[in-house]
């Protein structure tokens, strides 16, 4: 092959556009107008927006209740409220992880406990829960992240035994299944996201919204009492005291509704999610099949049970530098992506060894915050989660594509082959 691209040669992938799939714009159109000429936007009893709900809910099958909310941090904060979590309390979750799946839980008063990951799938290891159990441990947070479903049996397990409870973070997951069951259900509350726009955003995108799901009644009214300020039927909904207190007015401490215009690009999204998993997932196969003897580049394992989906952002693959002469993961990632093929990094780091994880801080002027060290908190340290700290390095990641135009499967690979054959002018 001729000279790297990154040293003065000419790049081996050159398509204008990397994705032709397109939501349906004239559908979203309809739906939005509707709402502008009713003048609906905050109406949650208005059809489109009982429809959005009863399709997610057939989504997230065999759970009972769906709210959406205004984001999908927003869902995580309602759903650690849910299961109680607060001042003091513990939250266990990977390191591998988003900021968004745990801070809110501290926003609460209880403090994140990372554990470390399984180094094959970049999910939680259920094996490590143990080591970073305590008294004070309240919570599981299970982020299904980038579409790769959690090994949900022995979290399940873990959880039934010590009382906790878990909290699924399916931000990234939307329609992905373990054992048969939807993500989302099998927790006692699953969260989904729903930022961005199709088809870069998340797997059903709303520009910003969240669902939150339960089939729990104590925590679905701890939800609508949390964040569903005068939604429709709410005096009607909140039964246990002392949450009917709350009902001669229809309150709630907080509003987390969404706009309606959300939903309708949502509902849009919604309607193109099994394609869009399929074509994923068969596109990620045929390129990782004629990547198959390039020994620098690994697969994710996927868990026997698990089916994953959603493909939030990129399809991730751990590179090994023993496999190509000691270059480093980001030389290797600047060369393909120098050969026009959009090879992308790591993305997040181990947050027991990031800001403000690391050091602590006080959330008030006068020192006082659930990660504050003058309020006993102690940062977990460097060797702690060894997986982890061995493997994110050495992420990498693959674009999730839909229908990308014809050749472009095989140009990505062959830039991935030719700087993987000339990997020796990196050094």
């Amino acid at each position: 092959m001729s000279k790297l691209a990154l040293l003065g040669g000419e790049p081996i992938c050159r398509f204008e556009r990397v994705e032709l799939w397109e939501p349906d714009r004239e559908r979203e159109l309809a739906l939005c107008r509707q709402i502008i000429e009713e003048r609906a936007f905050s109406d949650t009893g208005h059809p489109i927006a009982l429809e959005f709900e009863r399709r997610f809910r057939d989504l997230v099958a065999g759970t009972e209740y769906v709210l959406p909310q205004c984001n999908g941090t927003s869902t995580l904060l309602a759903a650690y409220f849910a299961v109680g979590v607060g001042p003091g309390d513990e939250v266990l979750t990977p390191t591998y992880n988003w900021i968004c799946s745990f801070g809110p839980a501290t926003l609460l008063g209880a403090r994140p406990v990372f554990c470390d990951i399984d180094p094959d799938t970049l999910c939680l290891d259920p094996a490590d829960l143990e080591r970073w159990l305590t008294e004070r441990t309240r919570a599981i947070c299970v982020p299904h992240l980038f579409g790769a479903v959690c090994d949900m049996e022995p979290i399940l397990a873990f959880a039934r035994r010590h009382g906790l409870a878990i909290v699924e973070d399916c931000a990234h997951s939307h329609g992905a299944t373990y054992d048969g069951k939807r993500i989302g259900s099998l927790g006692d509350v699953g969260s989904f996201s729903m930022q961005g726009a199709s088809p870069s955003g998340k797997p059903v995108a709303a520009g910003e919204g969240g669902v939150v799901g339960t089939s729990s009644r104590h925590c679905y009214e701890r939800i609508l009492a949390f964040g569903h300020l005068n939604r429709h039927n709410i005096a009607e909904e909140l039964t246990e005291p002392p949450l009917n207190g709350l009902t001669r007015a229809g309150w709630a401490m907080v509003k987390l509704r969404p706009n309606n215009l959300a939903l309708c690009i949502a509902t849009v999204a919604l309607d193109a999610l099994e394609y869009r998993n399929r074509r994923v997932q068969e596109n990620y196969d045929r390129l990782l099949a004629l990547l198959a003897d390039v020994p620098c580049l690994q697969p994710i394992r996927q868990y026997p049970k698990a089916r994953n989906a959603g493909y939030y952002g990129h399809m991730r693959v751990l590179f090994r530098p023993e496999a190509a002469e000691g270059v480093s993961p980001e030389r290797f990632q600047q060369a393909v992506q120098a050969e026009g093929a959009s090879l992308a990094g790591r993305c997040y780091d181990g947050y027991h060894v990031t800001p403000p994880y690391d050091t602590g801080m006080p959330y008030y002027d006068d020192g006082r915050g659930p990660i504050s060290p003058a309020q006993g908190y102690r940062p977990q340290r460097r060797g702690d989660l060894p997986n982890a700290e061995r493997v994110i390095p050495n992420i990498l990641a693959i674009p999730t594509m839909i229908d990308p135009p014809e050749g472009y499967i095989e140009a990505f690979a062959a830039a991935i082959r030719k700087v993987h054959d000339h990997v020796g002018e990196l050094l």
